[in-house]
């Protein structure tokens, strides 16, 4: 089934837009057009290195390309590709693909003054450039194989790759997100591997991104007693919208288990209130959910060729070793995290239905969902409308 603009359509209006159809969440051919038009053109978050790598080899994928000459293959969304800092120092991402007949040019991490392919002899500088070749040093051969370089950037201990020229700049991205950090120090942060932190999990990417846009289901999902709204003053519930990102956060029901004031910008500010948490999203599949503890990251990404399954994935990094210690008791992240899996393994239930209807938003309490759908249907179908 193929979809079209009119099929997807989602009002501007939230009073009176419908969510994107089901088979947005169902068809294989439209999960082919997201990864062709989201996924080429937003920032990715570049997998974190897994728990059993890193006790072969403890440095995370920054820590692999720190010195010049140094680089490091990863995969991302199915994609093979490999970081590398030139002996200028600068960093760049390109396909694992040799330009010649596609061999692998990066087998794990290393460092080198050159790359050379293992399967004919390739040979290319450390900018991608192409070099040299066993025969090809004909006259009349044309020498311009180089290797396609991609947008990448450096954010604190997270890298960000883009598969396509991003529709905008990484600083204009991450320029709110920013500002509600510029007091915590999270270079300090160490990471918490976890034997956990890939799953494949039922439902669509999109099921995960719009249910962590939505503030509605929380006194259902995560209801009380012993729920997360008994940890939150839901009346101070706030959903702020920009361009490309998100934040949701509210005040502690016990300002025990909020930040230090110290440590947020002076808006968050009140006299005997505490912020529980910070929840950023950035469109299109990546959360960075601020605690007191520490950093929460999850990424929703697309499973290729599997529309109803989503590859989890979800790192931790420790800002305070105490609080982190109590980070499911207080902050109840392991049940949270239960409950929404749960939950989106019913929905997609629904969605593969035919009796899946085009659902409406309530304009006060939905419109971080309506934000999201709207922005979907804007990057598959409206190319370079922006958000």
């Amino acid at each position: 089934m193929e979809l079209t603009a009119s099929d997807c359509f989602v009002d501007p209006d939230v009073a009176v837009a419908r969510s994107l159809p089901s088979a947005s969440f169902t068809e294989p051919s439209f999960l082919d057009l997201e990864l062709s038009t989201i996924f080429g053109r937003h920032w990715l978050l570049a997998p974190q290195r897994t728990a059993a790598e890193l006790r072969v080899d403890s440095r995370s994928l920054g820590e692999l390309v720190r010195l010049r000459g140094s680089m490091a293959p990863l995969s991302l969304l199915d994609q093979p590709l490999f970081l590398l800092r030139d002996w200028e120092d600068r960093l760049h991402c390109f396909p694992n693909v040799c330009t010649h007949a596609w061999y692998p040019l990066v087998h794990g991490p290393g460092r080198e003054k050159t790359l050379v392919c293992r399967q004919h002899g390739r040979k290319f500088d450390c900018a991608g450039h192409y070099l040299s070749q066993p025969g090809f040093a004909s006259p009349g051969v044309p020498q311009v194989d180089d290797l396609c370089e991609l947008p990448v950037e450096e954010w604190g201990q997270l890298l960000f790759v883009a598969l396509g020229k991003p529709e905008r700049p990484f600083a204009t991205v991450f320029a709110e997100v920013q500002e509600s950090l510029r007091c915590l120090a999270l270079e300090t942060c160490r990471r918490a591997p976890q034997e956990a932190e890939e799953r494949i999990v039922d439902g669509n990417w999109k099921q995960h991104a719009w249910n962590y846009m939505d503030t509605f289901h929380l006194p259902f999902i995560h209801r009380a007693p012993g729920g997360l709204v008994d940890a939150l003053d839901m009346s101070s519930y706030v959903t702020e919208l920009y361009p490309s990102t998100a934040l949701q956060w509210a005040y502690a029901r016990d300002p025990a288990h909020g930040f230090d004031p110290d440590l947020l910008p002076p808006r968050f500010s009140h006299p005997t209130k505490r912020v529980f948490a910070l929840w950023w999203f950035v469109f299109p599949n990546l959360t960075l959910n601020f605690y007191p503890w520490g950093l929460s990251v999850n990424v929703y990404a697309p499973v290729p060729g599997c529309p109803n399954r989503t590859r989890f994935f979800w790192y931790q990094f420790v800002l305070d070793d105490e609080k982190y210690a109590r980070r499911d008791a207080v902050w109840l992240n392991r049940q949270v995290d239960a409950e929404d899996v749960d939950a989106m393994a019913q929905v997609r239930l629904g969605a593969q239905s035919r009796f899946a209807p085009r659902g409406r938003f309530a304009p006060g309490a939905e419109a971080g969902p309506h934000w999201f759908h709207r922005l979907v249907y804007q990057n598959v179908f409206e190319t370079g409308a922006g958000a």
